[in-house]
């Protein structure tokens, strides 16, 4: 009897200790963005450090898949919505903060694509307590930021024209060098 009252002790320990489940949402203003691929993040989870953790390696070309707490395109209707029930992750209680990237495709390719990073929402900052069930991360309407092509940055960034002519012109001196010595 004293095994089958800790087991069910464990059980429903563990049941309240497990955390709370997490969806996000954002409106983009726009059915122009309908198919656009993005990532969320959580500061925290999954090796992420900061934002300039992702930035930098998405500067550099690097996927940033393994990363991402969650993945998906904009909806036909301009908009991301993940409920808690579907997006199939939970956080333990604590303090997070989330943040956003949009692509410029649906299949983002370094070269080839353009990010924006959507963060500092009051809402993509979430404390979730023991007793939390449930709760989204919400990047609400980001029209403005995504509408300003100031904030569009090159995935993969293309080294500029004269980066490469002067690499050219130093490998050129070097072969002389080399073939007078």
């Amino acid at each position: 009897m004293k095994k089958l009252i800790t087991f069910a002790a464990c059980a429903m320990l563990a049941a309240i200790s497990h955390g709370a489940t997490v969806g996000w949402t954002m409106a983009t203003g726009s059915t122009s963005y309908a198919g656009y691929a993005y990532d969320i993040f959580v500061i925290g989870q999954s090796g992420v450090e900061s934002v300039a953790t992702i930035t930098a390696l998405l500067d550099a070309g690097t996927s940033v898949d393994s990363y991402a707490f969650g993945t998906g395109a904009i909806g036909s209707n301009g908009n991301v919505t993940v409920l808690p029930a579907a997006s199939g992750k939970s956080l333990d209680a604590g303090t997070y903060t989330s943040f956003m990237v949009v692509f410029d495709t649906a299949t983002p390719s370094a070269g080839d694509s353009q990010y924006v990073v959507i963060s500092g929402g009051a809402n993509q900052t979430k404390t979730i307590a023991a007793t939390t069930a449930n709760t989204s991360f919400v990047a609400g309407n980001v029209s403005s930021t995504l509408s300003n092509a100031d904030n569009w940055k090159s995935y993969g960034a293309v080294p500029e024209p004269t980066s490469g002519l002067l690499m050219l012109l130093g490998m050129a001196g070097l072969a002389l060098r080399r073939r007078r010595a």
